[in-house]
């Protein structure tokens, strides 16, 4: 599946830093960069994540880490269609993702994609670029988004300093593991319409662990995108929603989806795999 590669766009990556607001002390300065902040967070006004809310977004404990209250992290907002990072650019921050959607993209020199994923609300973005020292894929706004930069460097750095931050960031890098996995299982065992099936359900179970209904949301991505992350042609995609549709299953309204059947979405994941 391929389309022509559109122009660069500007990343969130490649703004230029804001400097610090005048009068700001070398003390708040050097605060800012042990907590492991761009020099921006320290501007007045700025708006930022302690790193308790932080573990919160995340759903990770920090009981018992003994951090200073005042580390924080910068928010920043990204819009509609805006990439937060390219692949090849060099590997900074990582990003958790306050509020929004974001989708995952591997790209090749064809501009051939593949989508790998869709990131949203307490996941992370960027650790595929840790091992090579840059990024493997893009990231781009499905909607309107925010995220909390987390320069990597510096959070494994307060990772050393207490034990509690040091398995905050080994269940970062679980967490990217088990998403991988989940895909795997998608792709390899599950027939089309399966795949279809399972993805509405374990996409309602990911907002339901947000807080918002697991049978009624929005589906931010478009069909072709859809198609590309569990391997099945945009038409494949159409058809599956449609048939789920006409059956009663589920109903279908421009973005905005609702599972009227959630059993019988179970059933016809469970039937591919009976059959695998």
């Amino acid at each position: 599946m391929s389309r022509a590669a559109a122009p660069p766009k500007k990343t969130v990556a490649q703004e230029r830093r804001k400097a610090p607001k005048r009068g700001s002390t070398p003390e708040a300065s050097s605060l800012a960069i042990d907590a492991g902040v761009a020099e921006d967070a320290v501007a007045a006004g700025a708006a930022s994540l302690s790193l308790h809310e932080l573990a919160a977004l995340l759903k990770i404990g920090l009981d018992g880490a003994g951090m200073d209250a005042r580390v924080s992290f910068t928010l920043r907002r990204v819009q509609q269609g805006v990439a937060l990072y390219r692949a090849g650019d060099p590997f900074g921050p990582i990003y958790a993702i306050r509020s929004g959607t974001f989708k995952n993209v591997l790209l090749d020199a064809n501009g051939s994609y593949q989508v790998l994923g869709f990131p949203m609300t307490s996941d992370v973005l960027g650790l595929d670029g840790l091992e090579a020292q840059h990024y493997r894929t893009e990231a781009v706004a499905l909607e309107d988004s925010e995220v909390a930069i987390l320069p990597f460097p510096r959070l494994a750095h307060l990772g050393g300093k207490a034990g509690a931050l040091q398995q905050f960031v080994y269940r970062l890098l679980s967490r990217q593991l088990a998403r991988e996995h989940m895909q795997m299982w998608l792709l390899g065992s599950l027939g089309a319409e399966s795949r279809v099936a399972a993805f509405l359900l374990i996409l309602g179970e990911r907002y339901a662990r947000l807080g918002y209904s697991d049978t009624r949301f929005n589906l931010r991505m478009t069909r072709l995108d859809l198609g590309s992350f569990l391997g099945l042609t945009q038409e494949t995609v159409s058809r599956a929603l449609s048939g789920f549709s006409e059956e009663g299953v589920i109903r279908v309204h421009n973005k905005e989806l609702q599972i009227l059947d959630a059993e019988k979405l179970h059933q016809v994941v469970a039937q591919s795999r009976n059959l695998a």
